[in-house]
């Protein structure tokens, strides 16, 4: 990460110096543009790759529906009204502990519809099924020590609040779909007998 800041800082620093010495033409002003985007976008992907590791995950080129992309599965619904945040902060479990990761947000607790018996493989099964039919991949599959849990609980204020995961009794799967404009989408699910609670986040696009 301080490689490619530095690298951003000697690029902004020689463009500077050459262009005392002449006006740049509008082709290559261009060209500087896309250049410090494709740096800044590079340093934008190893603060992530800091966080969590998608290197191993394929990037998918399969076009996403509106956020949050993923509607519930057929005979599961929203027990209550979801919760859907433009911009918020929501921590995900890795091998490393809990990570925090920001952009566009959707949680929901999930039931069964009325008339039908909840199912917990069915409803890992089938929002698994739809992830990886849109070329997601599972990143973590576990549950979070009370230890870890207890280091953020400062910054994770919003626990308890709808579609909240029991992280140290039940066992959460993490998936990321990664997109090569950077918008990368993460879920993570988890449920037991009577219910599953799910959390979608998506990152803004790189800017260009």
């Amino acid at each position: 990460m301080k490689r490619i800041l530095m690298s951003v800082i000697l690029i902004s620093s020689f463009f500077a110096c050459n262009k005392s010495s002449r006006a740049d033409t509008p082709a290559e002003k261009s060209e500087l543009a896309k250049d410090t985007s494709l740096i800044m976008n590079e340093a934008r992907s190893a603060h992530l790759a800091d966080s969590i590791d998608l290197s191993k995950v394929p990037f998918s080129e399969k076009e996403l529906g509106a956020f949050p992309v993923f509607d519930p599965p057929a005979d599961l619904v929203p027990l209550n009204k979801p919760l859907t945040r433009d911009f918020d902060r929501v921590f995900f479990p890795t091998r490393e502990g809990m990570i925090p990761i920001e952009g566009k947000v959707y949680k929901a607790f999930i039931t069964g519809v009325t008339g039908k018996e909840w199912s917990l493989p069915y409803f890992e099964k089938s929002y698994k099924d739809l992830i990886t039919a849109a070329g997601g991949a599972l990143l973590f599959q576990g549950k979070v020590p009370q230890k870890e849990l207890d280091r953020i609980k400062d910054e994770a204020t919003y626990f308890g609040e709808e579609g909240s995961i029991d992280y140290t009794n039940n066992v959460v799967k993490v998936y990321a779909i990664r997109r090569k404009e950077g918008d990368h989408l993460f879920v993570q699910l988890s449920g037991y007998s009577a219910g599953g609670s799910i959390q979608i986040l998506q990152l803004p696009k790189a800017a260009k």
